[in-house]
């Protein structure tokens, strides 16, 4: 068996698995297939004859602190029922988190179908997603929600941009993301809405349907309460679940896992409170050149790292690395490593992609 990158002249094949494992419903597939399949990378475990493996690599551009990058958001990772426990997962993954370190990539990420299988990769935990449901009712509302026009497009775009512009990791959102969020939206049985008061802006919001349940994802409003209220009306006598977005409010679940593919990328984004230098051993048993002993030269412009020979002050895996860089979780790591206390954390991500 050989890991090989599909040339998109398995599109049939990749269909075919895909569905017999996720069972999406057809109108989505299809828009999977004309749309994200196109531009994104599949790694297969082949045989030469059956497709016993898959990994997609979906890509979207980043911003992370005043810098932006490239990043895939690892989906549709599967395995032949007959294949697993044979490490043929193992061999994928490790296989995509090298080629993105050699790209430069700092990191990849997605949403775990069960967390077990990627905390042994060193995925960790870096957003919560603020779910909530409510039940719409019918009522008077100002202003009203409409469809998504191309005219809409440069007034949503600075909306949204307004709205996260204060996180320090995100999704870049330009033209094609939106065209993009539309597209997905209509294969939900849903749109992109536009929401305006006095003619002004005050809420965008994605939704897809499914019998009597409205979902809601890319919602962003001026005021919580307000948007609600609109959300509601929009939909009565629906029962809504809203999860990311703008809202503060609901239920916090863990759902987007970071896994830091090259660390000197990563680094360069690390801004500290102070000028500062400390020695550290960073262990990674998968990404070769994230394994070492390194001097950390950190200041407000970012943290260049290179090797070092000398004595370290502490050791620490990149999982427990990227716990205390991204806030999730690290104070344990920052009680035994106190030199990274002086790295300013990109702990405010906003990611809210969900295949």
């Amino acid at each position: 068996m050989e890991l090989v990158y599909d040339d998109k002249s398995h599109r049939d094949l990749i269909f075919q698995m895909y569905q017999d494992i996720f069972k999406d419903p057809e109108k989505f597939a299809e828009y999977y297939f004309d749309v994200i399949y196109p531009k994104n990378q599949v790694l297969m475990a082949w045989d030469g004859v059956w497709l016993q493996g898959m990994i997609h690599l979906n890509p979207y551009r980043m911003k992370i602190s005043d810098k932006e990058f490239d990043a895939h958001y690892i989906v549709a990772v599967a395995t032949r029922k007959e294949m697993r426990r044979k490490g043929v997962m193992r061999k994928m993954l490790c296989r995509v988190l090298n080629d993105m370190a050699e790209r430069g990539e700092p990191f990849t990420y997605l949403i775990p179908a069960d967390k077990a299988y990627y905390e042994p990769f060193d995925f960790v935990f870096v957003m919560d997603w603020a779910e909530t449901e409510i039940t719409g009712e019918a009522g008077a509302v100002t202003g009203s929600p409409e469809q998504f026009q191309g005219d809409d497009m440069q007034e949503v775009l600075r909306f949204l941009n307004r709205q996260i512009r204060s996180y320090d990791i995100y999704t870049v959102i330009d033209q094609d993301y939106i065209q993009q969020a539309a597209r997905e939206a209509k294969s939900q049985d849903g749109d992109l809405m536009v929401f305006r008061e006095h003619g002004e802006i005050t809420g965008v919001f994605a939704y897809g349907k499914e019998k009597d349940t409205v979902y809601i994802r890319l919602g962003f409003g001026t005021d919580e309460k307000r948007f609600l209220e609109m959300i509601s009306r929009t939909f009565p006598d629906n029962k809504i679940e809203i999860s990311a977005g703008c809202l503060k409010q609901g239920k916090k679940v863990p759902k987007i896992m970071f896994r830091i593919t090259s660390l000197e990328a990563l680094c360069r984004c690390l801004k500290s409170r102070k000028k500062t230098e400390f020695i550290l051993t960073v262990t990674d048993p998968v990404i070769g050149k994230n394994n070492g002993t390194f001097l950390f030269s950190a200041s407000k412009d970012g943290t260049e790292i290179r090797p070092s020979s000398k004595k370290a002050v502490g050791e620490l895996s990149i999982g427990d690395f990227s716990k205390a860089v991204f806030g999730y979780g690290g104070e344990e790591v920052l009680e035994r490593h106190p030199c990274l206390r002086e790295l300013i954390p990109l702990d405010a991500v906003y990611i809210t992609e969900e295949v």
